[in-house]
């Protein structure tokens, strides 16, 4: 028992149970138990005493405690905790499914984009093969029903390409192929020159067509392209939902900082509730009017790319506006929007205006000659036919191209670019249009083949493809072909291209009969062709008073062929390997007869003709004139139209009659 008279000498144990594994006892005055930190529970707080003479109370004392659980520890608190864990694990499940679909989703729109574009191309063939005989057909068609017959078939088929080109534009614009080239530039007449293309569509369905414009002697900052192609495409959808006694007119002002183009119709109007998706790619308003929902996100994507914004006002039955913002302002561009000089070219085209050009019927008879023509036309048919070579995997396209073209020039025909270029070896070629893609080699291949090899270079390569993005024309271009025409063709505008290119290298042989010098910058049509006359020229003359120098040594110093050497003269200067020679000497005979130091018999030594004889009949038979008449002339123009003369009868030119005149 505790001795209540001297506490002091009392002794006590002491232990928490359910905390404590033992019994601890106090000493001296420190009669406390401290804990801290107690798990929250149910504990019992066990006491008991011994006095001075050291004898325990056997019985305890206790104390029941109860110690809480912080907030967060409770039963509630744990269940919200577990609440909102779960939430949370449920929403970043939620959220990377989510994710995942709107991938998934995004790869489907692009496979699908894809898939139209693969078909856009793939329809470029058949359409080549509807437009190009039926455009033929309607040029030598009389028949009035069977005239309009083909009109009608013409019109869906046009309507189809409209389409495939809108989803190349798009595409084009979605991929950033489209380049900003902005300068000063009077928009009325680009927005007046567009409008007017309507105005028979306009009479035919009995609709009121007004262009109201106050930038008529203004310029403005925009790009000319941009403004062309959203206009098109508004204007387009306009007629597309408007009808008979109805209107259409077309604003152009400022606005502030902004060049503002409205396109107001009143025709069909969109419903309220479908304003917000039209801008949305295949989109489509259901009503009487089908569309291919590409034109307004195509337009949506141009006005984005030229900084600008879009706003529509539209009622149901009412009408539709639309409103285009642009910045007209040089300042709101950065500078590689600028466009560095007023005849610079975009890097971008649409293709679609281009495939309905029709080019005008193919040349006849009396047709009225360009200035500087004449002699070229005057003998047309003087000259031998070129030779084209088809080179088509696809067989329909290149028969039709063989029919069609051997009309005007012998064609021959290959598969891929391997039969081509064995066809080139064996055959004196003067244009290749080839496929680019083919199998074994495909076009680029085979147009690089061709402009890096020495002995073919000059041949002109003109590209037929499909493929019609800004990239593959640009590839084309870069490995040297001289024309790059996407299907679908029309068949007088490739005849029109190749005559062209020929009428430029016929040129280019012109100026070199009509020259006493040999330029080779001015005579070659690529650095390779220039090249190689500057090395020919450079070897004759270090031979110029050889006698032994042949044709066979010339072929050898240029590490060719005398046959290679030959068919490579023909086709730069339309001159032999022989008359090139002669051609040098003589010029530099012409020269020192002019100076007048030396006399015929050294004259003739220098230029390597063994005999004064020899030398003076070759000089008269080429020249026209003796070399001591020669001699006794002044200047230079004395002996230049006789030259000239025999010069354009040995390369076959068709400019004879002109210099006859001049004489």
């Amino acid at each position: 028992m505790p001795n209540y008279i001297a506490g002091r000498h009392n002794t006590f144990a002491y232990q928490l149970e359910g905390y404590d594994k033992e019994w601890y006892h106090t000493d001296g005055d420190h009669h406390w138990a401290t804990y801290t930190n107690l798990p929250a529970g149910r504990y019992n707080f066990l006491v008991k005493a011994a006095n001075n003479d050291g004898k325990w109370n056997e019985t305890p004392t206790s104390l029941k405690i109860t110690i809480l659980p912080a907030w967060y520890q409770t039963w509630w608190a744990i269940t919200l905790f577990l609440l909102a864990v779960s939430g949370f694990i449920a929403w970043i499940f939620y959220y990377q499914m989510e994710r995942m679909n709107k991938k998934r989703n995004e790869e489907l729109q692009e496979m699908k984009t894809r898939f139209f574009i693969d078909i856009s191309h793939e329809l470029r063939t058949p359409l080549t093969l509807i437009l190009a005989p039926l455009q033929e057909l309607l040029l030598r068609t009389n028949d009035r029903w069977t005239r309009n017959q083909l009109e009608y078939i013409k019109k869906n088929a046009d309507r189809l390409l409209h389409l495939v080109n809108q989803l190349m534009d798009y595409r084009r614009a979605e991929k950033g192929v489209f380049q900003l080239k902005v300068k000063a530039i009077y928009a009325h007449n680009i927005v007046e020159k567009n409008f007017r293309f309507y105005e028979q569509l306009a009479k035919r369905k009995q609709i009121t067509y007004e262009l109201q414009s106050d930038l008529m002697d203004k310029k403005v900052f925009c790009d000319a392209n941009y403004l062309e192609l959203v206009l098109n495409n508004l204007l387009s959808n306009a007629f597309k939902y408007t009808d008979k006694g109805q209107s259409i007119t077309v604003y152009l002002k400022e606005d502030g900082p902004n060049l503002l183009l409205q396109v107001k119709d009143t025709g069909a109007g969109i419903p309220v509730d479908k304003q917000a998706k039209i801008f949305e790619r295949f989109y489509q308003v259901e009503n009487d009017h089908p569309g291919s929902g590409i034109g307004l996100s195509l337009v949506q994507k141009l006005v984005e790319l030229h900084h600008g914004h879009l706003e529509l006002e539209s009622v149901e039955h009412e009408g539709s506006c639309f409103s285009i913002y642009l910045p007209k302002d040089k300042e709101a561009y950065k500078p590689e929007e600028l466009a560095q000089t007023d005849t610079e070219k975009q890097l971008y085209s649409t293709n679609v205006k281009d495939m309905y050009i029709v080019d005008t019927e193919e040349e006849k008879e009396g047709t009225e000659q360009q200035p500087g023509e004449a002699g070229a036309s005057a003998s047309e048919g003087k000259r031998k036919k070129e030779t084209i070579l088809i080179v088509e995997d696809n067989t329909e396209i290149q028969q039709y191209l063989s029919e069609e073209l051997s009309k005007s020039f012998i064609t021959l025909e290959a598969g891929n670019g391997e039969e081509a270029l064995e066809v080139v070896k064996e055959n004196e070629i003067d244009l290749i249009i080839t496929d680019v893609m083919m199998p074994v080699m495909d076009g680029i291949k085979l147009c690089r083949s061709i402009k890096q090899n020495l002995k073919t270079c000059h041949i002109p390569v003109i590209i037929l493809s499909a493929k019609s993005e800004l990239s593959d024309q640009l590839e084309g271009l870069q490995v040297g072909a001289d024309d790059y025409i996407p299907k679908p063709f029309s068949l007088a505008l490739i005849v029109t291209k190749i005559k062209n290119i020929l009428r430029t290298h016929y040129r280019s042989i012109e100026h070199y009969s009509n020259s006493l010098e040999i330029e080779p910058e001015k005579i070659a049509l690529n650095p390779l062709d220039e090249e190689f006359l500057t090395k020919a020229v450079s070897i004759v003359e270090k031979h110029m008073d050889n006698i032994e120098f042949s044709t066979d040594e010339f072929a050898r110093e240029l590490y060719m062929s005398r046959s290679s050497l030959h068919m490579k003269m023909k086709a730069v200067t339309g001159e032999s390997t022989a008359e090139f020679i002669r051609k040098i000497r003589f010029n530099q005979a012409c020269k020192l007869l002019k100076e007048g130091r030396y006399n015929v018999a050294e004259i003739s030594l220098m230029v390597g003709f063994n005999t004064p004889s020899y030398f003076a009949t070759c000089f008269k038979k080429y020249v026209a004139v003796s070399p001591q008449n020669t001699s006794k002339t002044e200047g230079n123009n004395k002996f230049k139209t006789p030259f000239n003369r025999i010069g354009i009868l040995h390369t076959g030119l068709k400019v004879l009659s002109t210099y006859r005149n001049k004489d």
